[in-house]
């Protein structure tokens, strides 16, 4: 005999079917969960949608039972990031070894999926699933139970019996094949259905209009922006224009009124001037009649037939109309604020404040903390006006530097004390525990920090004491170790801060430098700069050997001046950066250069290590880019991790994008309405900019979608952003961390679209930098040229006007000769009339 059949177990869940628990119940919680987990916990068996697989995609099954010890691993390996984060305290209360997680498609308690949390929930859920299972299984043997074998007593005879007679056919029942005959259809809502069809119809009352709008090629891109003339208001005269023939008809016009505004408009005859002109090859023109290609008409019929179905089908497709389209889906919208609604899904991770060190000032600079992705360094200042910054100057004030963990929000982690305001500051490359930072008294400050105040230890709590003691004495605090020399520092607020190449070793008063050191060493010199125009190499290295010295003087091993070149007076700068691979023309690497930017907006390069020439001071700067002039400074200067070659220069109105080698910009941005604060390159796409504006928003631009304007914005902050920053080695999620004017620190995660790489994204952009190149190089190629032609033009006019010039002195030279002899002649001939007269010889 055959095995009876039997269920698997997907076929069991199959016909059991979705199993959600009733809502409302006690000890279950909804829980997110990642689609990438659920072929690996063993909800689908594919992580795409497929035919042969039940269980693929979205379709997860019924329910599965997951072991607590496994969710306890899952929290421990990855983190926040795993799914059972949020539910790290349930899971660890639970009694139980197994846990239940049940596919809830209606959202009875949130999300898809449903956890049990409790003991109790686990056996109420539990058992109710093996009951409906019982029940599939009880249905099924049912199904494929054999017929009982005997007699089934007289009342099935019974039955048989009236089932035959009802299949009997009737003897008198006549059946013709005739055609039916269809009448009208009618329907009680038929007019209501017509009238509310055309009711969505709209018909047009006029013949349609076209209209043609023209713009130069100049314009393209360019943004405007139309506003209501309040004052300007423009008073056209009658004048009479005798060449003007007026035909008198009649107008029909429709005004609409509305608050204080009236809009109309008319047509008159406008003789617009245009430009044409026409450009041609004398040789290709006109031709022989042997060149008009006589022999080849066949293959160009061919050729027409075998593409003719093609464009027709092209030009129908052309003319389709899509008649579901909404009227009105296209139409401008007014803009409502800074930030546009094509937003880019940026998450704010955490916000970091409090009440005691942030309130009332802005965050001036922020860094990540080396070797840690939930570590955050930011200083703040007094959000002040200008005037009440002009008061205080001079004042020694207590500042700060805040250490924020992610563990705790609201209050620091540790707090560096510093007696003048912090304007930059940056952790030392080679051991994070130093950090330099720039002081608005010009002087510099270095802090030496413990592994419980970055983080990587923890702090021994104190045996006694009351609450509000304990709290504070959780927060570290952190005094400087040494200060420069306030008359040998800068005269300025220290705007940036620089560090050198470990293997650069520089000699003595900075007139040259050389490539000693080793390549993996520590770093031992940084150069920094102020608005004073100065910029100072100091050594580090030296600094850390006699850290703990009271009597150590602290200054700078090499300063320089940077003066204007044309008027000598000083250059306030306010970011710097060095130049790690320039070459000169013969090939020798430059180890002293660097590039810098003025309180103007404009680009430098200088050499500190410049000779001095006979009767002339040294030329610190040696280039000066003055096409992102705009008598403001400077936002940002930033080198591409991608191209070392391309900078990122950011004012207040566009950005540019600078390359070495090049006078011009190899790209400038369209001028934005909203004014921009920041600037920072993305660390992974080498086509992605990030640029924070003064209304909190961040404007991303991807160059290799387009370049004429931001192709995503979102919102950063609240307030305008002041500083921004990348987590450079994060594991994880790509981290940016944005300071505002009102001192809140976010720390925002980026979504994976502007962290993948599209494509081939690098070698796009570097097509993009290598085209712009050659339009600059060809327009400054061609400016020359036309230099030289004007030059030569003007050099040949001048001769002309010598050579008429000394021919018009030759003519006055030849007259003047002609006068004379012509004198000299009239005088001989008086002469020989008087003697004439006087001898008495003119009768004879």
């Amino acid at each position: 005999p055959e095995a009876p059949p039997t269920l698997t177990e997907d076929e069991l869940l199959n016909r059991l079917g979705s199993i959600p628990p009733a809502p409302g119940q006690e000890g279950l919680k909804g829980m997110f969960l990642n689609s990438k987990n659920f072929v690996p916990w063993g909800l689908t068996d594919s992580e795409q949608r497929s035919e042969e697989f039940r269980y693929s995609g979205p379709d997860a099954r019924p329910y599965i039972e997951i072991s607590k010890q496994f969710a306890m691993d899952e929290v421990r390996t990855k983190g926040f990031a795993s799914d059972f984060h949020p539910l790290q305290k349930d899971v660890d209360k639970f009694q139980g070894t197994d846990m239940l997680l049940i596919f809830d498609p209606g959202k009875a308690y949130g999300e898809k999926f449903v956890l049990t949390v409790t003991k109790t929930a686990y056996d109420r859920e539990m058992q109710r699933i093996t009951e409906l299972r019982q029940a599939v299984l009880d249905e099924f043997d049912r199904e494929n139970r054999p017929p009982e074998e005997g007699g089934g007593g007289e009342e099935e005879v019974d039955e048989l019996d009236d089932l035959m007679a009802r299949d009997e056919p009737e003897e008198n029942i006549i059946v013709r094949d005739q055609p039916r005959s269809c009448g009208d259809w009618t329907s009680e809502t038929m007019e209501l259905t017509h009238q509310e069809v055309s009711n969505f119809s709209v018909n047009n009352s006029r013949p349609l209009l076209q209209v043609m709008i023209t713009r130069p090629r100049s314009q393209f891109g360019k943004s405007i922006k139309f506003s209501d003339s309040a004052e300007n208001l423009q008073n056209c005269r009658p004048q009479k224009d005798p060449n003007f023939s007026l035909h008198r008809k009649e107008l029909e016009i429709g005004i609409q009124c509305v608050k204080e505004m009236t809009t109309t408009a008319c047509q008159t005859t406008w003789y617009r001037p245009v430009n044409k002109s026409t450009q041609y090859s004398p040789s290709d023109f006109l031709q022989g009649d042997a060149g008009l290609g006589y022999d080849q008409v066949d293959a160009l019929s061919e050729f027409l037939s075998g593409v003719s179905v093609g464009v027709e089908e092209a030009l129908q497709t052309n003319e389709t109309v899509d008649i579901f389209q909404e009227e009105f889906a296209h139409l401008g919208e007014e803009e409502a604020g800074a930030v546009s609604k094509t937003h880019s899904n940026i998450r704010d991770h955490r916000n970091f404040a409090d009440v005691t060190y942030t309130k009332g000032k802005r965050i001036e600079w922020v860094e990540w903390v080396p070797n840690s992705s939930d570590m955050i360094a930011s200083s703040y200042c007094e959000n002040q006006p200008f005037s009440d910054r002009v008061d205080t100057s001079g004042r020694a004030s207590s500042s700060t530097i805040l250490i924020w963990s992610f563990q705790d929000t609201l209050s620091p982690h540790a707090v560096l004390q510093s007696q003048w305001e912090v304007s930059v500051f940056k952790f030392y490359v080679s051991n994070e525990h130093f950090l330099v930072a720039g002081l608005s008294s010009g002087q510099l400050a270095v802090w030496k920090l413990s592994d419980a105040d970055l983080g990587n230890a923890l702090r021994e709590k104190p045996r006694s004491g009351s609450a509000d003691e304990e709290k504070s004495s959780t927060i570290s605090t952190v005094f400087h170790k040494q200060v420069s020399m306030i008359d040998e520092s800068h005269k300025r607020a220290v705007l940036a801060i620089e560090w050198l190449p470990p293997a650069l070793e520089i000699e003595r008063r900075g007139r040259g430098a050389s490539e000693k050191n080793p390549a993996d060493g520590p770093v031992k010199y940084f150069a920094t700069i102020a608005g004073d125009g100065q910029v100072l190499i100091w050594d580090f290295l030296a600094l850390l050997e006699a850290i703990n010295d009271t009597d150590f003087v602290w200054r700078p091993l090499h300063r320089i001046q940077l003066q204007r070149q044309d008027s000598g007076t000083e250059m306030g700068c306010c970011h710097l950066l060095y130049c790690h691979d320039r070459f000169d023309e013969k090939g020798v690497k430059q180890l002293t250069n660097f590039y810098a930017a003025t309180e103007e907006g404009e680009l430098l390069l200088g050499d500190w290590a410049a000779r001095v020439e006979e009767d002339r001071k040294p030329e610190y700067c040696r280039k000066l880019f003055t096409e992102s002039k705009t008598f403001r400074p400077m936002l940002s200067l930033e080198r591409s991790p991608f191209f070392p070659d391309i900078l990122l220069g950011v004012t207040d109105w566009a950005f540019y994008l600078w390359k070495d080698g090049l006078k011009e910009p190899l790209f400038q941005s369209s001028y934005t309405s909203t004014y921009f604060t920041r600037g920072v390159w993305s660390p992974t796409r080498p086509s992605v900019l990030f640029l924070g504006l003064v209304s909190g928003g961040i404007d991303i631009w991807d160059f290799s979608d387009q370049s004429h304007k931001a192709s995503l914005s979102d919102t950063g902050a609240s307030v305008a952003i002041s500083s921004m920053s990348f987590l450079k080695s994060g594991d994880g999620n790509q981290m940016l961390a944005v300071g505002d004017a009102l001192g809140h620190l976010h720390a925002l995660i980026i979504p994976k679209n502007l962290v993948r790489q599209a494509g081939r994204e690098l070698d796009t952009m570097g097509k993009f930098l290598k085209r712009e190149e050659v339009r600059v190089r060809y327009f400054q190629d061609r400016r020359n040229d036309l230099i030289e032609l004007k030059e030569q033009l003007e050099k040949q006019a001048q001769m002309a006007a010598d050579k008429e010039v000394m021919e018009t002195g030759k003519a006055v030279v030849d007259d003047e000769k002609l006068d004379a002899l012509a004198e000299e002649a009239y005088q001989k001939l008086e002469q020989e009339c008087i003697e004439l007269l006087q001898g008495g010889n003119l009768g004879a």
